[in-house]
C-alpha cells in the first residue's frame, strides 16, 4: 500500500467513524428514512444498571478513555441484549485500532439487529467494514485434530474446526493451539494487509517416555515388565514411569530391580550377575539369651561355634516386633549348616557360655533355645545389683535420747533406757546401684526418768517425752545379691523433742551418721534394719540420740522377677 493510499484509507476511516461519533453523541440513536420496527430509542431503551453502564461509557469515551468506555459498553450489552450498543462497542475498539474486533463486532451488530437497524444503518455498517478490510486479514486456519481451542494474542477465537476465516489486524501476530493429550503448537503469524493466508496446523501427540540402556553380559536375556527384550546390551525408547527388570543367564543368580524413567530421560543400568549359589543348605536357629530369655543377636556380641574352634557366620537375623519395649527385637538368629549330628556352643559377652549337642534335619533344620547365666561377680549382679530405682517403707521408730538429756531451760536432767521411746516412721527412697537417697517423717512417744536435783523445782520423777523429727539420710550402698549394705553415709533433719511439764519442746536441729542393711528375698519386697547416731543441738549434757529401725519396704524390681523366672542352660530342638 502507496503512501497515498494509506492517507486516503485513514481519512476514509475519520469520516466513516465521524457518523459513529454522531451516533454515540445522539444515544446511537439512528434517524432512518423508515423507523425500524417502532423500537424505542436506545436512551429510553435502556433500563437499571444497563442505562447506569452506557451513560457511564459514554463518559468516559468523551474523556478519551476507550479501553473503560469498552467495558461499560459492552457491560450494558450483556444486561439487555440491545444490538445497537455493539456500535458503540465498534466505535471504542476503533479507537483502540482493533479493526479485526471492529469488523467482527459489526457483523454481530448487522446480525442481531433485525427490528432495531433501518437499510440506512446496515449500509453505514458495510461501508465501514469494506474501509476497514485493507488493514486486516482473513486468516484460514485448519487444525488437524477437531477440538482444539485456537487463540490469537491469548483471545480465544474458537474451537476447531473454524467454520469461517478468522479476522486479523496487521502486525504481528501470535497464534497458539492447545488440546488435552498434545503439545501445544505456537507461531507468530506476520500479518501485512489485505491477502488472505492460510495457517495449516499439525498437533503432535504428547508421548511420555524415556530411553533405557542395560549394559548386561552377553549371554544375559534382557527382561522388561515380563517381557523379553533382547540379550547383551540393550537400548530402546520405555515410556515413563516405573518398569521392572530383570537379567538371567545360565549358572547365573537372576538380577531384579526396579526403576523408574521420567520423560526425556535416558537411563543407564549395569548388570553384574554372580554364580549361581550350591544348594541351600538346613538352616540351624539360635534364640539365645544372656542373663535372660530375651533372645540376643550379633550386634549383642553373639558368637556361635560349630564343632570346636570355627564360628559360624550368621547368615539372617530374624526380628520381630516388640510393643512394650517400642523397638524391634531379635527372634533368632540363623546359620547354614550340614545336616547331621553338631557340638554347639554359644558365647555372649558377660555371661557363662555353653556347649549342646544338636541333631540338624535335612530340611527342616534345628533350634537351640536357652539362656547363659551371667559371669559378673556377686557385688555386682544380682537382684539387688538391679534394684527398682524407688522405693517405699514403714519402720518401726525406736528413739532413745542421749543420757541425762536436758534442753535448754530445763533445771534437771532427764534420761530413758533403750527404746525408751517407741513410734513409727515412713519413707521414700530413690536407690541405684551405689547409692541411695532416703527422705523420713517419724513419730515416737515414751517416759525418761529423772537424772540430777540440782534445783528446787518441783518436778516429776517420771515425765512423758516424744520426738517428732523429719530428716534426710544417703549412702553409698553395697550389694551382695539379695543383702545391701548401707555403709556409714550422712544424716540431717530436724525435730521436735517434748519432755511434758518440764519443757516447751523447741525445734531442734539434728545431725549424725548413720548405716544399715537391707535384705530382699523377693523381688518386690524386702525388710530393712538401721541404726542412727544423732547430735541434737539445743541441748546440755551429750547432745546425742540414738535412733533405732526395723522395717518392711515395697520396691519393684523387673530384673529380679526376669532372672528368677528365667530357665538357664541350652536346649537343643528341631524346627
Amino acid at each position: 500500500m502507496t503512501g497515498r493510499q494509506l492517507r486516503t484509507g485513514a481519512a476514509l476511516l475519520v469520516a466513516a467513524f465521524s457518523v459513529a461519533t454522531l451516533s454515540w453523541n445522539a444515544g446511537a440513536q439512528p434517524h432512518p428514512p423508515k423507523p425500524a420496527a417502532a423500537a424505542k430509542p436506545l436512551a429510553q431503551a435502556l433500563t437499571g444498571q444497563a442505562k447506569a453502564d452506557y451513560e457511564a461509557g459514554k463518559t468516559l469515551a468523551g474523556d478519551g478513555d476507550f479501553p473503560g468506555a469498552l467495558i461499560k459498553f459492552q457491560s450494558a450489552y450483556d444486561q439487555s441484549k440491545d444490538p445497537r450498543l455493539l456500535w458503540n462497542v465498534a466505535f471504542c475498539e476503533k479507537n483502540m485500532r482493533h479493526y479485526s474486533r471492529v469488523i467482527s463486532t459489526l457483523n454481530r451488530y448487522m446480525a442481531e439487529g433485525n427490528g432495531y437497524l433501518t437499510d440506512k444503518d446496515r449500509k453505514d455498517a458495510q461501508d465501514l467494514i469494506a474501509t476497514l478490510q485493507p488493514f486486516t486479514t482473513n486468516a484460514t486456519i485448519t487444525v488437524s485434530e477437531d477440538g482444539a481451542q485456537i487463540s490469537i494474542d491469548d483471545s480465544l477465537v474458537g474451537t476447531s474446526p473454524l467454520s469461517a476465516p478468522v479476522v486479523l489486524d496487521i502486525g504481528e501476530r501470535h497464534l497458539r493451539v492447545t488440546k488435552d493429550g498434545f503439545k501445544p503448537f505456537e507461531k507468530t503469524l506476520p500479518v501485512g494487509g489485505s491477502t488472505a493466508v492460510g495457517v495449516d496446523v499439525k498437533l503432535e501427540k504428547e508421548v511420555h517416555e524415556g530411553r533405557l540402556v542395560v549394559n548386561a553380559p552377553i549371554d544375559a536375556t534382557l527382561v522388561l515388565d515380563d517381557k523379553e527384550i533382547g540379550k547383551g546390551k540393550v537400548e530402546l525408547k520405555v515410556a515413563a514411569g516405573g518398569h521392572q527388570v530383570r537379567e538371567t543367564a545360565p549358572g547365573m543368580r537372576p538380577f531384579q530391580t526396579e526403576i523408574v524413567i521420567q520423560d526425556n530421560e535416558t537411563r543407564q543400568l549395569d548388570v553384574v550377575l554372580e554364580k549361581e549359589a550350591e544348594a541351600e543348605k538346613p538352616k540351624l536357629r539360635v534364640a539365645v539369651g544372656c542373663d535372660g530369655p530375651e533372645p540376643q543377636g550379633p550386634d549383642d556380641g553373639l558368637v556361635v561355634y560349630l564343632d570346636g574352634p570355627d564360628v559360624l557366620p550368621p547368615v539372617n537375623v530374624k526380628k520381630r516386633w516388640d510393643d512394650q519395649q517400642s523397638r524391634n527385637v531379635v527372634e533368632y538368629v540363623e546359620y547354614s549348616v550340614n545336616a547331621g549330628s553338631h557340638t554347639v556352643r554359644a558365647r555372649i559377652p558377660d555371661c557363662v557360655s555353653l556347649d549342646t549337642t544338636v541333631q540338624v534335619d535335612p530340611t527342616a533344620g534345628a533350634m537351640v533355645t536357652g539362656a547363659l547365666e551371667s559371669d559378673t561377680p556377686g557385688i555386682m549382679s544380682g537382684p539387688q545389683g538391679t534394684p527398682g530405682h524407688w522405693r517405699i517403707g514403714a519402720n518401726l521408730f525406736m528413739f532413745t535420747p542421749g543420757d541425762h538429756y536436758q534442753a535448754h531451760g530445763m533445771p534437771e536432767a532427764y534420761s530413758g533406757g533403750l527404746a525408751s521411746t517407741n513410734g513409727g516412721a515412713i519413707e521414700g527412697a530413690l536407690v541405684t546401684r551405689w547409692f541411695g537417697l532416703f527422705a523420713q517423717t517419724a513419730f515416737a512417744s515414751g517416759s525418761l526418768q529423772r537424772k540430777t536435783y540440782n534445783s528446787n523445782d518441783v518436778l516429776p520423777d517420771t515425765t512423758n517425752f516424744s520426738v517428732v523429727e523429719t530428716s534426710m539420710r544417703m549412702s553409698f550402698r553395697l550389694p551382695f545379691n539379695v543383702v545391701t549394705w548401707n555403709v556409714i553415709g550422712p544424716a540431717a533433719g530436724v525435730g521436735q523433742l517434748n519432755v511434758s511439764n518440764v519443757d516447751t519442746g523447741n525445734v531442734s536441729a539434728l545431725l549424725g551418721g548413720w548405716t544399715g542393711v537391707d535384705i530382699q528375698p523377693f523381688c518386690d519386697w524386702g525388710a530393712t534394719v538401721l541404726g542412727e547416731l544423732q547430735g541434737v543441738t539445743g541441748t546440755q549434757g551429750s547432745g546425742a540420740a540414738f535412733t533405732l529401725q526395723v522395717g518392711l519396704f515395697f520396691e519393684p524390681n523387673s530384673r529380679c522377677r526376669r532372672e528368677r523366672s528365667t530357665e538357664f542352660g541350652l536346649r537343643a530342638g528341631g524346627k
